[in-house]
């Protein structure tokens, strides 16, 4: 069954869900952040960032340490693959995403990996917006402006990270989705985290937005993350503050639905890639197509699509019913991982109700 969450319906999901408890323990991060931990805190909340932090946040990124910033790298553990992975949405059958005759074993690897995109200032490249068709290869949106797609940056230990996000329905206007291992790794969560919404090759026309709390589910954040049943819910959320346009950031660039539901269909996926011969890490790139469902050995429970954006496109929204003219649409999924032997084809979560109850939390707290 569908249960589909739009920007009038979130704010009845908030009040139901005031009676969860937000509550921090000390803060084990660089700056001031504060991690919550295992006693009386919320089984979502990884952290909250008072308004030093935030400031702090901002102040961080500048165009060097934005350049410096690389995709996540983590590769997982191999399993066994089926032949083929079959659309149950009609009678488009997929690509072959490995031969198990040929090729026994693969790894799984979440798609914010790969090489640092160059921060470079240059033209946007040019190339067709393919509509009403499958578009399974990374290609540049020259259409209407996206800017509620954008680039999330942020760190972990030492290291300068990035991923993809977008703005979705919440009664305040201030609430992103992406993936899970874009808000934490091995249970520490990132720090510094900035949204920088409908970033081009030259400019942040909309701002950018410091993070005040952090969300995932208690699976990923607690599970271990080179598994299946991990993966299978590899999904975050953040509450954001006030632009430094003074706007909220539904209100500047505008929000998506959230769609909780096993129905297969046609999805546009949008995101940052730092790889490929069009990736530049600032340029926003798609594919769409149908999607279909993982399949073989140690299997995840994820929807799958035909699509090679790489890494730096992790977080990145599945999206039903996209219009980029109305800024509207459905997320239904995020991009989470590929296999290396099939690198043509994304992984994202189901959004179920495991994922629909980590919103509701992160409703209630925004």
């Amino acid at each position: 069954m569908r249960r589909l969450v739009s920007a009038t319906s979130a704010g009845a999901l908030a009040l139901a869900s005031a009676a969860f408890t937000i509550t921090g323990a000390v803060s084990a991060s660089a700056v001031p952040v504060t991690a919550t931990g295992s006693s009386g805190s919320s089984a979502s909340l990884l952290s909250t960032a008072d308004a030093s932090a935030q400031q702090a946040a901002l102040d961080y990124w500048t165009p060097e340490r934005m350049a410096q910033a690389t995709p996540v790298d983590r590769v997982v553990p191999a399993r066994a693959r089926a032949g083929t992975a079959s659309s149950t949405t009609s009678g488009t059958t997929p690509a072959t995403t490995s031969d198990a005759t040929s090729a026994p074993s693969t790894h799984r690897s979440t798609l914010a990996t790969g090489a640092a995109p160059a921060m470079t200032r240059q033209t946007r490249s040019a190339a067709d917006v393919v509509t009403g068709a499958s578009v399974s290869r990374a290609t540049t949106w020259t259409g209407t402006a996206v800017p509620t797609v954008g680039r999330l940056y942020f760190t972990q230990g030492r290291g300068k990270y990035e991923c993809s996000a977008s703005s979705v329905a919440s009664p305040r206007g201030n609430v992103v989705v992406t993936a899970g291992h874009c808000v934490t790794e091995g249970g520490l969560a990132s720090t510094n985290v900035v949204f920088v919404p409908g970033l081009t090759p030259t400019s942040e026309p909309n701002g950018r937005f410091s993070v005040t709390k952090l969300f995932t589910t208690a699976q990923w954040k607690n599970g271990d993350q080179a598994s299946a049943a991990a993966l299978n819910y590899d999904v975050g959320f953040a509450v954001v503050a006030t632009g430094t346009n003074g706007k909220s950031l539904r209100d500047t660039v505008g929000a998506y639905d959230v769609e909780f539901s096993d129905a297969l269909g046609q999805v546009t996926v949008l995101g940052y890639p730092g790889q490929g011969p069009t990736a530049d890490g600032n340029t926003l790139q798609f594919c769409s197509g149908l999607q279909f469902v993982d399949n073989g050995d140690d299997a995840t429970t994820d929807h799958a699509t035909q699509c090679d954006l790489a890494g730096g496109s992790s977080g990145g929204p599945w999206l039903r019913g996209f219009d980029a003219a109305r800024r509207t649409g459905t997320v239904t999924s995020v991009v989470s991982f590929s296999y290396d032997d099939g690198s043509g084809i994304l992984y994202g979560p189901r959004f179920g109700d495991v994922v629909q109850a980590v919103y509701t939390e992160t409703l209630a707290a925004s």
